[in-house]
């Protein structure tokens, strides 16, 4: 048994009364709810019956059948030199595209098709009832009824005919006529629309790369398996619709296009004729010739002037880049020197090698200063190689303007010796007519293309793996089952963990220390629940007396050592306890007999006058006792008896008495408590509680030492506080807390430790 700090004085103490609460001991609280293991686990396993059934009732098996679509992008269907120059739509790619296709899955015109194409109008599984009918509602109770086993039951009840009874058929043939009526198109119209609803929700898409994959469930597999094929063969039917229209929409813009540019173009040869007539010319042979030689010049002096636009813009970023030290990288020329990329891997070499002898040597270390030389001179080296590459551009760029200025002048000079404005005029002319004819021949080619693909009917995407036929219900209930298998789990721990935590009363040592700054003075073990009264009791007692091997015995000894070595003087010992029923009589004789049987002269006074508990166990009841002394009506002599079993001194209490406090308060009191002061070596005083009466407060200032006896696991601090504040002053003479009836089979899992291998296993069950 554990005593802690036992000899510790008590003088010095104060404010009992005002204690505050100790910290939350989650360890502690911990430890408890594993204590509860088993309340846990049968909470858990109830939880998972519960939800076993419940899940089994409600949710039904579904099977879930997959097909694999391939996708690809629609706008690659369609000749790339087709969509550039003419589409009209924005081009859908990436993820982007593929959201789109699974979006035409998931739609409401493709659900209706499917369910029109396989009369789910009229299949229940997709028909769920609008409202919730009566006679429905008694057929599902029926069927729960004989799920759980608990028809018979209802017959016993009474209950079993209740539909019939309340007749439920006959109110929902009158609730369906009262209904206003609906013609037959418009009622298939809404089955159908409610069968669209649930085909989606029960739809699963998901892609991975091009690839769409398409599941269906049911609660027959092998319409999960029709559901997913239906929904694939309608979504490509479906594309192939949407195809079939786009390339006829490009046909029709493509002819309307041709027509406009075959038109344009008549009407320049028309007028390159007309022109002719009216100013005289002729197509001589010098004049075709001169005419192509100027349409060659002007071709030429475009091109001309695009690479001198092109070789300023270079060499502008060039000189751009290289005045701000920025990224050479950006510009071709830089990059394409083979020796400026050796130079500057080389730079970056000796930076490397800079930085690593900086951090090992410092910056005045005759190595760093070479480093630092040699990366001069490479960029010396760059910065004259990045000169000669700049030279070369200029002298490119310079060449270009010479040509470019040449072209002009060669164009001028022919231009002047030739029929100035009407030339010009069938120039424009004859370019117009090229440019009209060139443009109606791309468009032809891609029309006949388009009408090609058109013919052909290929499609935009193709099932790569046809629907599954599930074998096994792919149901989610193992998912309700770990819902409710950690519902219960947590519900367990939480009601284990309120139970250990709104729990009253204190359990360790340490919580009355932190809570009063007492020390436990004995740890006193249950004692098996039988009657404890006449001989039974004395086999209780005995255990002390003639078995001092054992937990119980062992206890009493710790308290009563702790006692005596808590101060020599300590004789008059009142015990007391805060509520009745916490066990300060039991533990007044367990001390006395513990006392007795170690030699010392021991009486025990029983001071409750009001239920006279320990007179009543030892069966002095009804003999003369200390209310008949405290009235003069007997001796000393006269009441003072010893028990034959623990060879106990004891003044029983007498008979009872309406002012019990007054007798206890008297002179003659504290006269007695003189006397036996000084015949006894123990002088052990059972009182009243604290709470209900004052008795124990009048007898605490001629007691040398109190103990409050504190019952485990039940008084709840605050009455333990209250008691203390009871005590007022005379508090300081409290020598610590008896905590009684302790489970020490529950002990260590509040953080106590465990005793059992140092006790006598023969005595040690009480």
């Amino acid at each position: 048994m554990q005593n802690r700090d036992s000899a510790a004085p008590m003088e010095d103490f104060d404010g009992i009364g005002g204690a505050q609460a100790p910290s939350i001991d989650l360890l502690a609280i911990l430890r408890g709810v594993l204590r509860r293991w088993k309340l846990v686990a049968a909470i858990t396993l109830s939880v998972l019956i519960a939800t076993y059934g419940v899940v089994k009732l409600i949710v039904p098996s579904r099977y879930k059948s997959t097909v694999e679509i391939l996708v690809y992008d629609p706008q690659q269907q369609i000749d790339a030199a087709v969509q550039k120059p003419i589409s009209p739509f924005v081009d859908a790619v990436g993820g982007d595209a593929i959201n789109t296709e699974i979006n035409i899955l998931r739609s409401k015109s493709v659900a209706l098709r499917v369910a029109s194409e396989l009369g789910l109008d009229t299949d229940p599984d997709f028909q769920a009832p609008k409202k919730l009918q009566i006679g429905h509602l008694a057929e599902w109770l029926g069927d729960a009824a004989k799920s759980l086993g608990i028809a018979a039951l209802a017959e016993r009840l009474g209950v079993a005919d209740l539909a019939e009874r309340l007749d439920f058929a006959g109110l929902a043939r009158a609730y369906e006529n009262s209904a206003e009526p609906v013609s037959a198109a418009d009622e298939k119209a809404e089955r159908l629309d409610r069968a669209a609803d649930e085909l989606i929700k029960r739809l699963d898409i998901y892609q991975d790369s091009f690839i769409i994959f398409v599941s269906a469930t049911s609660r027959d597999p092998i319409k999960a398996q029709r559901l997913a094929s239906a929904i694939a063969n309608d979504y490509l039917a479906s594309q192939r619709e949407a195809r079939q229209e786009a390339l006829d929409h490009v046909a029709a813009w493509l002819k309307g296009r041709m027509d406009n540019l075959q038109s344009d173009a008549s009407e320049a040869e028309a007028a390159i004729d007309k022109l002719k007539v009216q100013s005289g010319v002729h197509d001589t042979e010098s004049d075709k010739v001169a005419e192509q030689q100027i349409r060659a010049l002007n071709t030429q002096l475009m091109t001309a002037r695009e690479e001198v636009s092109d070789k300023t813009a270079h060499l502008e970023q060039a000189r751009h880049v290289i005045g701000a030290n920025g990224d050479i990288d950006s510009i071709p020329e830089l990059t394409a020197s083979a020796a400026l990329t050796d130079l500057r891997h080389k730079k970056m070499e000796l930076n490397w090698s800079l930085a690593d002898l900086q951090n090992k040597f410092g910056e005045h270390n005759p190595q760093v200063v070479s480093a630092r030389v040699a990366l001069a001179a490479v960029d010396k080296q760059i910065r004259a190689e990045t000169e000669n590459i700049l030279g070369t551009m200029k002298n490119a760029y310079d060449i270009a303007v010479r040509r470019e200025q040449s072209l002009e002048a060669n164009l001028q000079s022919l231009t002047a010796n030739f029929n100035s404005e009407t030339s010009v005029k069938l120039q424009q002319l004859r370019r117009a007519a090229d440019a009209d004819r060139k443009d109606y021949e791309s468009y032809l080619a891609q029309y006949n293309n388009i009408v090609e693909q058109r013919e052909m009917q290929s499609a935009s995407a193709r099932i790569i793996s046809p629907a599954t036929f599930p074998r096994s219900p792919a149901s989610n209930r193992l998912k309700f089952y770990a819902i409710g298998g950690i519902a219960g789990l947590g519900g367990g721990l939480l009601l284990a963990f309120l139970l250990e935590y709104l729990k009253p009363g204190v359990k360790t040592s340490t919580e009355i220390e932190q809570s009063f700054g007492l020390p436990v003075v004995g740890l006193v073990p249950l004692v098996s629940r039988q009657k404890t009264h006449g001989r039974s009791y004395y086999q209780t007692l005995d255990k002390v007396v003639n078995r001092p091997g054992s937990q119980l015995s062992e206890a009493v000894r710790s308290m009563r050592v702790g006692l005596e070595l808590s101060s020599a003087s300590s004789k008059v010992i009142l015990i007391t306890s805060a509520l009745p029923g916490e066990g300060k009589s039991t533990a007044a004789m367990l001390l006395a007999a513990s006392s007795a049987s170690s030699g010392k002269k021991t009486i025990l006074l029983d001071c409750d006058l009001r239920l006279r508990s320990t007179s009543e166990v030892l069966q002095r009841n009804h003999q003369p006792g200390l209310s008949e002394f405290l009235c003069g009506a007997a001796k000393l002599a006269d009441v003072i008896t010893q028990d034959p079993v623990t060879k106990i001194n004891l003044i029983p209490a007498g008979s009872t008495t309406q002012n019990a406090a007054d007798l206890l308060m008297s002179q003659g009191m504290l006269d007695l408590i003189a006397v036996l002061r000084s015949s006894f070596d123990y002088v052990i005083m059972d009182t009243p509680p604290l709470l209900p009466v004052v008795d124990a407060l009048a007898l605490a200032s001629g007691a040398d030492k109190i103990l409050v006896v504190v019952e485990w696991c039940r008084t709840p601090r605050a009455t333990v506080s209250e008691a203390f504040r009871v005590l007022g002053p005379e508090a300081n003479r409290v020598a610590g807390v008896i905590l009684n009836k302790v489970d020490f089979s529950q002990l260590p899992g509040y953080g106590g430790y465990q005793y059992r291998k140092y006790f006598d296993t023969a005595g040690s069950s009480v």
